[in-house]
């Protein structure tokens, strides 16, 4: 059954933990997260100004499409599978599944997808990524 959405301030509309970007983690040039800042991102500028971009009857957008391509290419990871796990199952148990999913087996530090070694304690690969699988 599905939690009642309530937006938590690190989940970015359109499916991006922000806690796993680089940027965020970034101790110099900290981002406070696509939810908390003007940004020059088109989904969060996007003028249906949805919480979650599958609340759009165009879901998923051309938009949407090339940024899930670009991280699915990239990073191992798809914006519309976080989406549709979102939808599915809510906002925790997302942010649960990210935990147990990018959590360092070094120091315990959550990895940025951006990289495939931990920026903490420099171990050097994480391990293949698997898609999206509940532990519900």
């Amino acid at each position: 059954m599905q939690e009642q959405i309530n937006m938590i301030t690190t989940l970015a509309p359109c499916g991006m933990n922000c806690e796993l970007c680089h940027s965020f983690q970034n101790k110099k040039k900290n981002c406070p997260g696509c939810r908390r800042r003007s940004t020059n991102c088109v989904i969060t500028r996007c003028d249906k100004r949805k919480l979650y971009c599958f609340e759009c009857s165009q879901y998923p957008c051309r938009r949407l499409r090339q940024l899930d391509e670009r991280y699915r290419t990239h990073y191992n990871m798809s914006m519309i599978e976080n989406l549709e796990f979102i939808k599915e199952y809510g906002e925790n148990a997302f942010l649960q599944q990210q935990q147990e999913k990018f959590q360092c087996p070094g120091c315990g530090k959550l990895q940025t997808v951006h990289y495939e070694g931990c920026i903490y304690c420099k171990q050097q690969k994480r391990e293949k990524l698997h898609p999206l699988h509940p532990k519900i």
